[in-house]
C-alpha cells in the first residue's frame, strides 16, 4: 500500500472527557470497558448553575450531563498567565491549553521543541457559555477579561503561549465545528502552509439557560440517554469535553520516534443549503453527497470501508436523515452491512468538541484493532431495521486485513457537514527525505527524569510513572522520551536502573518523598550558571576504572589511547589500559590523569563546556590541559615526572583524611610536634594531613578513639610536605622547557587560591605547586563569590562534592551548587549518570546517550498542578503596614510592595537602579501591566479605582510609588494629651 508523503498523520492525543477520562489510554480503557459516563451534574456545579436560573426554571433534580468534575482548576504558573487573568478568563482557554500540551507531550514533542515553528492551531467551539455569563453579570469587564471572552481567543491563546508561528483559527460550524476545523488543518497540512497541525475541539456547559431553552425544545433525552438508531431514541444529552490531536506528515514520521495512531486519508465539507425542514433539519440528500464526495479525493473505495464512526446522536429526525444517508451512499449487500456506532451513547454529545471526540475514539480503534460497543442500542427503529447498517453493540476485532478503513461523521445543526476517512497505517514507515542512521544504542543503565513545577508535582509524577511500567516496558525507551518528549520544569529529579523493577522501585520511593541511591533528587533547578570542571587528585581511582566507559563511550576510549600514547614519549612512563588495575604510586597517578582527560573529553562531547576549571594537586595538570593552558605532551611530560617523584618519596610517608577543622588541626598539630603537616585544605571539616606512616597510623587511631573520622588515603605519597625538598630540583630540571598558554578557559590556583594566568603555570609554578599545600577551600570559595557557579567533579569516583558543599554553605554561597551524582555504589557507567543527572536537577540541558527509539514506549499524561483558588496574593499587607508606621517608612513600605509584584511579573532580580527604569524596559509587557494594577488594588482599599492610565503614566517604581501615597490616606497624628497642673 503506497500513502503519500504529504498524508496528515495523527501522532498525538489529549484529552479531558466525562467519566475522569485524561488521556487516549485512559479513553480507550474507558470504551473497551463499555462504561458510560453520564450522571446528574455534580452538586457543586449545579449549585451555581442552579442559582443562575429562575425560580420557575429550577428543575427539582439535577439535569443529567457529561460533565467534567472540575472546570475551575488551572496550571496558569505553566503558561507564565498570572492568578488575576486566569480566574477571568474562559474556562475553555484553561482546558484546552494543558489538553493541547498533553496532545504534544503524546506525540512526543516537547513544547520547546515546538516552538517558533510553523505550526497553526485549529479548534471547534461553539459554546458562548462564558461570554454570556460575563456580560450578563452588569460588571464592566476589563481587559484581561477581554483576552479571555472572544472565540478567537481559544486558538489565539494556545498560539501564544506556546508560540506558534501557524494560522490560529476558531470554527463555529455548531456540532461539526472540530471535524469542520480538522478538514482545515488536513488542506494548510497537504498545501504546505505548515509543517504541524493541532486541532482541538472544547464544549463546556456554563450558563444553564442555553440547557433549559434545549429542555424546553424537546430535543434532549428525558431519560438522559444517547440511544444512536435505537427505536427508544428519543433526543441527545448534552456534555462536556475538551480534545486536541497533534498532525504531522506522514513521509517524516519515523517508526523509532513515532507512534501513529491512524492517517487521515481524505476530508471534506459541505452544506444542507435550503434544507425543507427548516434551518435546523438535516439534509439525507446533503449528508449521502458529503460521504460520496469525501471518498472521491480519498481514493479510498467505498467498498473498503469497514465502519463508520456516525454523528448518531439518538434524535428521531438526525438517526433517520444519516441511516438513510449511510445506506444510500455506501449501497451495501444486506448480507454485508456496514457497521457503524457513536460514542455518544458512552459520554452524551460533546457538542462542537463531537466530532474531534469520534476521530479520537476511531483512531483508536484503528491503533488497538478493535471496535469498542456502542451503548443504549437494543433494537433499530422499524424505518432503519431494513437498512444494510449494523449497529456495533458489543466489542469486536477489526476484519484481518492489510488495510483496516474507517469513516468519521459530524453535523452542525445550523448544516454544515463534515466526514472524514481514516486508515491504519501501513508497515515501517520512513522519512522520504532519508532517515540517519540511529547511533549504536546505549548499553547499560539509563537516566529517567522527571519533573513538575513541586516537590509534590514530582511526587505525583513517580507514582503514576512507577504504575504506568510493567514488566513488558522499554525502559532505554522510556527513558529516550522522557527525555527529549518532554519538557522540562523547575523541579527536577532523576532515576538511574538497568532494569525496569529497579526503575519501579526507585520511583516509588520518589513518591513517598525519599530519594534512593539509584536516584538524584528532587532539586529546584535554578538558572543556567558558570559551569566549573573540578579535577581532584588521588583517591578518587579504583581498580577497574574505565572498564565501562572505555566500551561504552567510543570518545572515551579513543582520548584513552591518545593520552597514553604521549605518556609513553617519556621516562617513568607506567602503561595502563582500561580494565587492567593500574600498579604503584607512579602507575595511579598516570592512570587518574589519563581517566581525568578521557571524561572531560564525554562532557564536552555531551555539550558541557567548562568556562573556568580548578584542580587539586594532580588534578591540576589535567585542568591546566582542559584549559589549554598546557599541550598534551607537556601535561604528560609533567605528570611522568612528578609521579616519579612522588613515588620514590612514598616510602617516607602518606596521606590522612580527616574530618579536622581549623581549629582542631592547630591542636593536633601541636600535640603531634611538627611530625605531621597540612596537605590540603579542602573545607570546613576536610583536612588531609601528611607525615610519617608510623605517625600517622597512630594519629588515625587516636582521633578514630575520640570520634573523629580519619582514613589513610590509598596509594597515597606524602605530597605537599617537606619530604618533597629533596626531590624538587631535580624534578624542576626535568620539566624544563614547559610552554604554557594562556589557554581558552579561565582557571583558578589551589596553589594560590586565585585566578592564575595560562603563562604563569611554567616550570617554577609546577615545582611549588608539588610542595606547598592545596587550598581548594579558598579556591572554590573564590570562584563562588565570583558568580553563580555550577561545580562538576571530572573523576571516575567522587571524592571532593562533600567538601566543595560544606564549603558552599559554610560561607553562605547559595547560588552556587555542586553536582556529583547521587550516592550510588554502582560501577563507573552508573556514577557517570548519576553526574549527568545530578548537573540536569540543577538546571541544566540533558546531555546523557540515550536510545534512537522512543516507541514503543508511552507515557502518562503530565501531572497539573491545578490552582482552583484563583484570587492574587497581595505582595505584602500594605493596609496593615501602613496603618502603624512611622511617616518616614510609609514610602519605602509601598516602594516594597510594588517591587515585589514587578519582581514576580519580570521573572528577573531587579536591582536598585531598576527602580527608575520605565517598567516595559524592565520585561513588564502590556498585560502585565493590566495585572499589576489588579494587584495595587487588592492591596489598599484607598487603591480600588487606580486606573490603567495612571499606571502607564507613572512608569517606574519609584514614580509608581509616588502616585500611590497619593491615593492612600495620611494616618491622621495621634492627639496629645493635656498636661495640667
Amino acid at each position: 500500500m503506497t500513502v503519500p508523503t504529504a498524508t496528515p498523520a495523527l501522532v498525538g492525543i489529549g484529552c479531558r472527557l466525562p467519566g475522569d477520562v485524561h488521556g487516549p489510554a485512559a479513553f480507550w480503557e474507558f470504551l473497551v470497558e463499555g462504561r458510560d459516563a453520564v450522571a446528574p451534574m455534580p452538586e457543586h456545579r449545579w449549585k451555581v448553575m442552579r442559582d443562575l436560573l429562575a425560580p420557575e426554571d429550577r428543575p427539582e433534580q439535577p439535569w443529567r450531563a457529561g460533565a467534567l468534575a472540575d472546570i475551575d482548576g488551572f496550571d496558569h504558573g505553566f503558561f507564565g498567565i498570572s492568578a488575576e487573568e486566569a480566574a477571568v478568563i474562559d474556562a475553555q482557554q484553561r482546558l484546552l491549553l494543558e489538553v493541547v500540551v498533553d496532545a504534544l507531550y503524546d506525540a512526543g514533542m516537547s513544547l520547546e521543541s515546538v516552538a517558533s515553528r510553523r505550526i497553526g492551531v485549529y479548534v471547534g467551539a461553539a459554546a458562548p457559555d462564558h461570554a454570556t455569563l460575563a456580560f450578563a453579570a452588569g460588571e464592566r469587564p476589563g481587559m484581561l477579561a477581554a483576552g479571555g471572552i472572544g472565540a478567537s481567543m481559544l486558538s489565539a491563546r494556545v498560539a501564544h503561549c506556546l508560540d506558534l508561528h501557524g494560522p490560529a483559527v476558531t470554527v463555529d460550524t455548531a456540532c461539526s465545528s472540530a471535524l469542520t476545523a480538522t478538514h482545515q488543518a488536513c488542506r494548510d497540512l497537504a498545501v504546505g502552509d505548515v509543517d504541524t497541525a493541532i486541532v482541538a475541539g472544547v464544549n463546556l456547559l456554563q450558563n444553564p439557560l442555553i440547557t433549559r431553552a434545549f429542555v424546553d425544545g424537546g430535543v434532549l433525552a428525558p431519560d438522559g440517554r444517547c440511544k444512536p438508531f435505537d427505536a427508544a431514541a428519543d433526543g441527545y444529552v448534552r456534555s462536556e469535553g475538551v480534545a486536541a490531536v497533534v498532525l504531522t506528515h506522514w513521509g517524516e514520521t519515523l517508526p523509532e520516534r513515532d507512534r501513529v495512531y491512524a492517517l487521515l486519508r481524505g476530508s471534506h465539507i459541505n452544506t444542507d443549503g435550503h434544507s425543507r425542514g427548516g434551518l435546523f433539519a438535516p439534509s439525507s440528500q446533503a449528508q449521502a453527497a458529503l460521504l460520496r464526495d469525501t471518498y472521491a479525493v480519498s481514493d479510498i473505495g467505498m467498498d473498503e470501508v469497514d465502519y463508520v464512526e456516525a454523528h448518531g446522536t439518538g434524535t428521531r429526525a438526525g438517526d433517520r436523515v444519516e441511516a438513510t444517508a449511510l445506506a444510500g451512499a455506501f449501497a451495501r449487500p444486506p448480507e454485508q452491512p456496514l457497521w457503524v456506532g457513536s460514542v455518544k451513547s458512552n459520554l452524551g454529545h460533546t457538542e462542537s468538541a463531537a466530532g474531534l471526540v469520534g476521530l479520537i475514539k476511531t483512531a483508536l480503534s484503528l491503533h488497538h484493532g478493535r471496535i469498542p460497543a456502542t451503548l443504549h442500542h437494543t433494537q433499530p427503529r422499524p424505518a432503519l431495521a431494513t437498512l444494510p447498517l449494523e449497529v456495533v453493540t458489543e466489542a469486536r476485532p477489526w476484519p484481518a486485513q492489510e488495510q483496516r478503513v474507517a469513516g468519521v461523521s459530524s453535523f452542525g445543526y445550523g448544516g454544515t457537514n463534515a466526514h472524514a476517512v481514516l486508515t491504519s497505517p501501513p508497515g515501517p514507515q520512513r522519512s522520504s527525505a532519508g532517515a540517519a542512521t540511529p547511533e549504536a544504542e546505549p548499553a547499560g543503565p539509563v537516566v529517567l527524569p522527571l519533573s513538575a513545577a513541586t516537590a509534590q508535582g514530582v511526587a505525583e509524577t513517580a507514582q503514576t510513572w512507577a504504575e504506568h511500567l510493567d514488566e513488558q516496558a522499554d525502559l532505554a525507551a522510556t527513558a529516550a522520551l522522557a527525555t527529549h518528549g518532554r519538557d522540562h520544569r523547575a523541579t527536577r529529579a532523576a532515576v538511574i536502573a538497568d532494569s525496569v523493577p529497579a526503575a519501579r522501585e526507585a520511583l516509588t520511593a520518589l513518591a513517598a518523598g525519599r530519594t534512593p541511591p539509584e536516584a538524584v533528587g528532587p532539586h529546584t533547578a535554578a538558572r543556567q550558571r558558570r559551569m566549573v570542571f573540578v579535577f581532584p587528585g588521588q583517591g578518587g581511582h579504583d581498580p577497574a576504572m574505565g572498564t565501562l566507559l572505555a566500551q561504552r563511550f567510543p570518545e572515551f576510549a579513543a582520548t584513552v589511547e591518545r593520552v597514553q600514547a604521549a605518556l609513553a614519549r617519556h621516562e617513568g612512563h607506567e602503561p595502563w589500559t582500561p580494565g587492567r588495575e593500574p600498579r604503584g604510586v607512579a602507575g595511579v597517578q598516570q592512570a587518574t590523569f589519563t581517566v581525568q582527560v578521557a571524561l572531560a573529553e564525554v562532557w564536552r562531547t555531551r555539550g558541557v563546556i567548562p568556562e573556568m576549571v580548578v584542580g587539586h594537586s594532580l588534578g591540576e595538570v589535567a585542568a591546566a590541559h582542559v584549559a589549554g593552558v598546557l599541550s598534551l605532551d607537556d601535561a604528560a611530560r609533567l605528570v611522568c615526572a612528578r609521579s616519579a617523584v612522588l613515588a620514590d618519596a612514598a616510602a617516607e610517608g602518606g596521606l590522612l583524611a580527616t574530618a579536622l577543622d581549623r581549629e582542631q588541626v592547630t591542636q593536633v598539630l601541636a600535640e603531634v610536634g611538627g611530625q605531621v603537616s597540612v596537605a590540603a585544605d579542602n573545607g570546613p571539616g576536610h583536612t588531609i594531613l601528611t607525615g610519617p606512616h608510623e605517625v600517622l597510623t597512630t594519629l588515625r587511631d587516636h582521633l578514630e578513639e575520640r570520634g573523629v573520622f580519619a582514613r589513610y588515603v590509598a596509594e597515597s605519597p606524602p605530597a605537599h610536605s617537606r619530604f618533597l625538598d629533596p626531590y624538587l630540583n631535580d624534578f624542576a630540571a626535568s620539566i624544563a622547557g614547559l610552554h604554557p598558554q594562556a589557554g581558552h578557559v579561565g582557571m583558578v590556583s589551589t596553589a594560590t587560591a586565585e585566578t592564575v594566568a595560562g603563562e604563569y603555570l611554567d616550570t617554577g609554578y609546577w615545582t611549588r605547586q608539588l610542595r606547598v599545600p592545596v587550598q581548594l577551600h579558598s579556591a572554590i570559595r573564590h570562584l563562588a563569590e565570583q558568580t553563580d557557579s555550577a561545580f562538576v567533579e571530572i573523576s571516575p569516583r567522587s571524592v571532593l562534592s562533600h567538601a566543595i558543599e560544606d564549603t558552599l554553605t559554610h560561607h553562605h554561597l547559595p547560588g552556587a551548587t555542586v553536582a556529583p551524582g547521587s550516592s550510588s555504589t554502582g560501577d563507573e557507567h552508573t556514577r557517570l549518570l548519576a553526574a549527568f543527572a545530578g548537573l540536569y536537577t540543577r538546571g541544566h540541558t540533558p546531555v546523557w546517550p540515550t536510545a534512537s527509539r522512543w516507541r514503543p514506549a508511552e507515557l502518562p499524561p503530565p501531572h497539573w498542578h491545578r490552582d482552583t483558588g484563583t484570587d492574587a496574593t497581595p505582595a505584602a499587607p500594605l493596609a496593615d503596614a501602613l496603618a502603624t508606621a512611622a511617616p518616614e517608612q510609609r514610602r519605602a513600605l509601598v516602594v516594597e510592595a510594588i517591587r515585589g509584584i514587578v519582581a514576580d511579573l519580570s521573572s528577573v532580580p531587579l536591582t536598585q537602579a531598576d527602580y527608575d527604569a520605565e517598567l516595559t524596559a524592565i520585561g513588564l509587557a502590556s498585560r502585565d501591566l493590566l495585572v499589576l494594577r489588579a494587584q495595587l488594588r487588592d492591596l489598599h482599599p484607598a487603591l480600588a479605582q487606580l486606573d490603567a492610565a495612571t499606571i502607564y503614566r507613572a512608569a517606574t517604581i519609584n514614580a509608581l510609588a509616588d502616585t500611590l501615597l497619593e491615593l492612600l490616606p495620611t494616618p491622621a497624628p495621634e492627639p496629645v494629651e493635656a498636661v495640667t497642673s
